[in-house]
């Protein structure tokens, strides 16, 4: 299984998805409208992922971190 995909993901259209559910999007559907169904996982009133897709899109590249950090020493 993918690693963005999580196992409880409910993959439901975005007509579908309610208030608080997670909007990442795990699978593309040609089927549906837009194209794409989402992961509908419970998210907290000031996200629009669940937590383990909002620690996907949050993640920092450690070799994206390294090249910062080296930038600003030299600034």
């Amino acid at each position: 299984m993918r690693d963005n995909i999580r196992p409880i993901s409910k993959d439901v259209p975005l007509i579908q998805l309610g208030v608080h559910q997670c909007r990442f999007p795990v699978s593309e559907d040609p089927t549906v409208p837009g194209g794409y169904r989402f992961c509908a996982g419970p998210t907290s009133t000031e996200r629009v992922y669940c937590d383990h897709h909002h620690g996907i899109v949050t993640a920092v590249d450690p070799r994206r971190a390294r090249h910062s950090l080296a930038q600003r020493r030299a600034a």
